[in-house]
């Protein structure tokens, strides 16, 4: 066997375990990332289990708009500018 067939013969051997290890650390990464992404969505929910309902239609089929500014019992919004 010459020099010449043995370097290609190294080569071919050298490519594919440079492919196999490219495809092992893509599903390394890809595991990792939905794992990831898993544990951000488990975290969204609240201690008791429940759902956000605040955007939720009421039974007449009007979109809820949140709670009423006017005739209320006198408190401020939630939401204020911090200002400059």
């Amino acid at each position: 066997m010459s020099v010449r067939e043995q370097g290609l013969r190294r080569v071919a051997a050298i490519t594919v375990g440079i492919a196999a290890a490219s495809a092992v650390g893509t599903l390394t990464v890809a595991a990792a990332a939905r794992a990831a992404t898993a544990g951000s969505h488990a975290s969204t929910t609240t201690s008791t289990g429940s759902t956000d309902s605040s955007s939720s239609s009421s039974s007449s089929g009007t979109t809820d708009t949140g709670p009423s500014l006017s005739g209320g019992s006198g408190a401020a919004p939630h939401a204020q500018s911090g200002g400059s």
